[in-house]
């Protein structure tokens, strides 16, 4: 078994049950609007929402000019960009960065746990550093951090909202940021653990490091993706580490 340092984790849908956590976001954004909630509508904004970032990590979104040059108001067009679209573009950017506002505040309100998170972070945290390495909005990790009572056991949070290069997973640029950030330089003391084969473990092996795929579903593993390891129950990972 190697020795790591960084257990590197994931946030949506690895620690935390990130679709109960949007749908909730999403009837806020819904009644805002004035319109009814319906699951058909709640699906098609949640791959309209996954389809999103991974075209924005293909370099696939395109962002004027008035938005490009400050950090603060690029982040702030790309997340409101999502509800242009889903909008049929029958909006604009102005009020999508109202409802931008809105669905961030959401986020924050209820948040709940995969089964097992806290057991596995607090037994971790006693023999590795602890950091959560998401591709979510920074402010709306640290409140995640504080509603599932985790914060001591996270000694760093590393977002791609904060990147110098406006990177996301699974981006080897995304990686090369978070181990500065860290003064990591041997990699081989790093695992990342999360739910997505696209960003979590395509991202650990573009970073050229190990990989836990936690596949909560059961989904079959697509050809091009080789984890480390693989884990049904968050919990079976302290078999692993």
């Amino acid at each position: 078994m190697k020795k790591y340092e960084y257990i590197i984790f994931d946030m949506d849908d690895t620690l935390i049950d990130n679709l109960e956590n949007v749908r909730y976001a999403y009837t806020k954004m819904m009644e805002y609007k004035g319109l009814n909630y319906s699951g058909e509508g709640f699906n098609r904004w949640y791959e309209l929402d996954k389809q999103f970032w991974l075209d924005y990590s293909a370099g696939l979104i395109i962002v004027p000019d008035e938005y490009r040059y400050n950090h603060d108001m690029f982040i702030k067009y790309i997340q409101s960009l999502r509800y242009v679209r889903y909008f049929n573009n029958e909006i604009s950017i102005e009020e999508a960065f109202k409802i931008n506002d809105l669905f961030l505040h959401s986020l924050k309100e209820v948040v709940i746990p995969i089964e097992g998170a806290l057991e596995v972070l607090k037994d971790l945290s006693k023999k590795y550093k602890i950091v959560i390495a998401t591709n979510g909005p920074k402010e709306a990790v640290y409140t995640k951090i504080d509603k599932i009572g985790c914060k001591e056991y996270v000694n760093y949070v590393f977002s791609a909202d904060t990147t110098k290069g406006k990177v996301t997973k699974p981006s080897s640029g995304y990686f090369d940021e978070l181990f500065k950030f860290l003064s990591c330089e041997d990699r081989s003391k790093a695992i990342i653990v999360g739910d997505s084969l696209k960003t979590d473990i395509k991202g650990g092996m573009n970073a050229e490091i190990d990989s836990c795929w936690f596949n909560r579903n059961n989904e079959e593993l697509k050809e091009g993706y080789k984890p480390t390891y693989i884990i049904k129950n968050l919990i079976d990972i302290l078999n692993i580490l």
